[in-house]
């Protein structure tokens, strides 16, 4: 999780802009390219799968169907899919000194529980432009071996 979290703190510093958005990005595709909705009995669904404009806050339902417990925080991050492919979108290291919620531990999702989740992208500081997105959620196993799993549902903004 250390690794995922340094990664998307040095994502702040490497902002760039793409061709086909407005959306402020790191330049090198995401290194997770291939990621399901679902893995390990874990589930990211989303309310709306299609925005008309940018959303201010994106609903979800993170289900825990497995036989153990995973860690999460609040933090989430949204990539943008361009040509090159998934792209992580970049806001400023700011959003973590005025919302110290966010961060990537301090809950569990028990076995066999759900939990509804407010992402809130205005808090990001950000304006999604039309494109197609994820949403990346990333957890942590509560029990030897540990092990960390990121979860992503996709949603177009029109």
């Amino acid at each position: 999780m250390r690794k995922i979290t340094l990664f998307l703190m040095i994502a702040v510093f490497l902002v760039a802009c793409g061709q086909d958005s407005s959306v402020a990005t790191i330049e090198n595709p995401s290194p997770d390219q291939e990621m399901a909705s679902s893995k390990a009995g874990l589930s990211l669904l989303l309310e709306e799968h299609s925005y008309m404009g940018s959303p201010s806050v994106i609903a979800t339902t993170i289900k825990n169907d497995s036989i153990q417990d995973f860690g999460f925080g609040e933090y989430f991050h949204i990539e943008l899919k361009r040509e090159s492919g998934w792209h992580i979108v970049t806001h400023s290291d700011a959003v973590f000194i005025n919302n110290p919620q966010l961060n990537d531990f301090g809950r569990v999702l028990a076995a066999g529980n759900e939990t509804d989740m407010q992402f809130s992208v205005k808090e990001l500081g950000i304006e999604l432009a039309p494109g197609e997105y994820r949403i990346v959620k990333t957890f942590l196993s509560q029990e030897a071996p540990i092990f960390e799993i990121s979860i992503a549902s996709s949603f177009v903004v029109k």
